[in-house]
């Protein structure tokens, strides 16, 4: 039996990491700046001031904390700063804010999450530095496969602000789909696509698996089709269109899509033979399976290995063409570094009835080292058998009975043989 190649979409995980300014939202007020990102904030804004006599360690702090080669300085003085007796909330808010944006900086993430979930802990921060924070402890503890922590906050998040910036959404979508929430991945996914005006690629991939995943095929299936026909030569949209046919048995569908590409060009990755390889392989057009790969080998798309060979091999040997299949093979047993190809090549030749050719593969294949080392006996028994060498054939037989998983047939054909 051929084995089924398993085809699965996986979504592309959607991360952000929020650019805040450090400084205070108030000073940039005072500079006349807009910094009205979240007008629709529930929660009332803090004044923000510092503990006067903390004044110049925080002016130092925001002077040094992205400057390359000073971070230990810098989460220092962050240090000194909320340990310091005479440090109001959002002095330490402040310090811990900064804090973790140089810790992140050093890819530090830990630490940064740290600082960032006790800098929203103070509840000090002007709205703009509070939920700017939010969002990159969010964009943390996804990096962090951290998601009933990210779930929540991004909750929070929109509940409190009632956002309409579209990252935030896409973020909450990866979140939920990695965390196995399907349902709120695709709500998640259409906000960020009508708050943005358009959907990205990245986010159709992930809305494309989450209607895998929910077994909501013909959704997929649909946007699948309706974002090729807007790009018709869009590797992403074909491949993940071939993989929705392939699952919703539709090969037929997917092996078109897949062959047509890669005779316009479009497919040159050697993936993508693999995968229509395994298309034409698994419908039983051997023929079709077998050009793919001869073709990739030829133009240098497949590398000259062991695997490719022996896929080769079989595509021939199932499709009834034995003369190129033993080629392949033989090329497979020369290439691998183990005898595995070579008991292919010694069961196909001892078919053919070349026994001393498949005596000689098998041996060659025990050599270079197997899984079962039964099988190749059991062929080697065979060759022997029908070149009426029956000593040679029971002491082969002797040699598979010691192997578990050809062992009862072993004995079995000893049993026969020695009547």
């Amino acid at each position: 039996m051929k084995a089924l190649h398993t085809l699965k979409i996986v979504a592309l995980a959607v991360f952000l990491t929020a650019s805040f300014a450090a400084p205070d939202a108030d000073a940039q007020r005072k500079r006349g700046e807009p910094v009205a990102l979240y007008p629709d904030a529930t929660r009332k804004s803090p004044t923000g001031s510092y503990a006067p006599r903390l004044a110049k360690q925080h002016q130092k702090l925001q002077s040094i904390y992205t400057e390359e080669g000073r971070e230990q300085e810098a989460l220092a003085l962050a240090e000194e700063i909320i340990n310091n007796e005479r440090a109001k909330p959002y002095d330490k808010a402040i310090a811990m804010m900064t804090a973790g944006t140089v810790a992140v900086s050093m890819d530090d993430e830990a630490r940064g999450i740290d600082y960032f979930e006790r800098a929203i802990a103070e509840d000090a921060l002007v709205n703009d530095n509070h939920y700017n924070v939010m969002i990159n402890l969010a964009a943390l503890y996804v990096n962090a496969s951290q998601f009933d922590k990210a779930d929540p906050l991004l909750a929070r998040l929109i509940a409190e602000t009632s956002t309409k910036n579209p990252d935030v959404y896409a973020m909450q979508a990866s979140s939920f789909y990695n965390n196995g929430k399907y349902a709120e991945a695709i709500e998640s996914i259409k906000k960020a696509t009508e708050f943005k005006g358009e959907a990205q690629p990245q986010w159709n991939s992930m809305l494309l698996a989450a209607y895998a995943e929910l077994g909501q095929d013909d959704q997929a299936i649909a946007l699948g089709e309706s974002i090729l026909a807007k790009n018709p030569d869009d590797k992403r949209a074909i491949s993940n269109l071939a993989l929705l046919y392939s699952n919703n048995d539709q090969p037929e569908k997917a092996v078109a899509l897949l062959d047509g590409a890669r005779k316009r060009g479009l497919l040159n990755e050697a993936e993508d033979y693999e995968r229509i390889f395994s298309t034409y392989y698994n419908m039983e057009q051997e023929a079709q399976a077998a050009a793919v790969l001869e073709e990739g080998l030829a133009k240098g798309i497949l590398p000259q290995e062991a695997k490719y060979y022996t896929m080769l091999a079989q595509a021939h040997y199932f499709g009834d063409n034995i003369a190129p299949a033993i080629s392949a093979a033989q090329k497979a047993a020369d290439l691998s570094t183990d005898g595995e190809p070579g008991v292919f090549l010694a069961q196909v030749l001892s078919q053919e009835d070349r026994n001393p050719e498949a005596l000689a593969a098998a041996r060659a294949a025990i050599a270079k080292g197997v899984k079962s080392p039964g099988t190749a006996w059991m062929v080697i028994a065979r060759s022997e058998y029908y070149s009426e060498n029956m000593a040679g054939a029971k002491a082969a037989y002797r040699e598979a009975a010691k192997d578990p998983a050809t062992r009862e047939q072993a004995e079995k054909a000893l049993a026969q043989i020695s009547r």
